[in-house]
């Protein structure tokens, strides 16, 4: 019985042994099963981290590329609306400038001449009160004296220099005050000075 009983306790021994030995390769298997499956996870993490950042580092550069192109396009055009400015106020004082009592009296005379022509026509010219006191005794004098009674030289506040023409009565005007002539000369110069600034 004693055998019999060493049989049994050695039979339940390597029977315990191998299921443990089982069991302790299967537990082994499963862990080197997970810890693939967590490699392999973690490589595709780390392959998706570095797929987003290479897209971020794209989306950055363009972003940065498009804000200097934007910036530079901001700078050409406030330069070219300041050099357009300056020119605007270089032709409206040059204009300023020219339109003198003596050449505003040439001009006047001019019209009022060219507006007779056709028979007496009374005429009404808009001045500043500068200009108007300078040149009530020099255009007077260099007109004819029938011309010159159907002329009227009245001051307005609307007229800082250069002047308006038009018939006594009615209410339209030749306009020829610094600022449509400044604007006139802006008009025709204004395409070429963009045309030249635009390359």
């Amino acid at each position: 019985m004693e055998m019999d009983l060493k049989n049994i306790i050695e039979k339940i021994k390597e029977e315990g042994v191998g299921e443990a030995e089982k069991r302790a390769a299967d537990i082994i298997s499963q862990a080197e099963e997970r810890a693939k499956s967590i490699i392999e996870m973690a490589e595709r993490e780390k392959e998706e981290i570095i797929r987003k950042a290479g897209e971020e580092d794209k989306r950055l550069r363009k972003n940065g590329e498009e804000a200097i192109k934007q910036a530079a396009r901001d700078v050409i055009l406030g330069l070219r609306g300041d050099i357009i400015a300056l020119f605007d106020r270089i032709v409206k004082k040059e204009v300023t400038e020219q339109l003198s009592p003596k050449v505003l009296k040439d001009m006047i005379a001019r019209l009022v001449e060219n507006f007779n022509k056709d028979g007496d026509v009374e005429l009404e010219v808009l001045l500043s009160k500068k200009d108007r006191t300078a040149l009530e005794h020099i255009l007077f004098a260099g007109l004819k004296s029938k011309m010159a009674k159907g002329v009227t030289l009245k001051a307005s506040p609307n007229v800082e220099k250069g002047f308006r023409v038009g018939e006594k009565g009615k209410h339209s005007y030749y306009d020829f005050t610094d600022e449509a002539i400044a604007e006139a000369f802006k008009s025709f110069l204004g395409p070429k000075i963009t045309e030249i600034l635009e390359g």
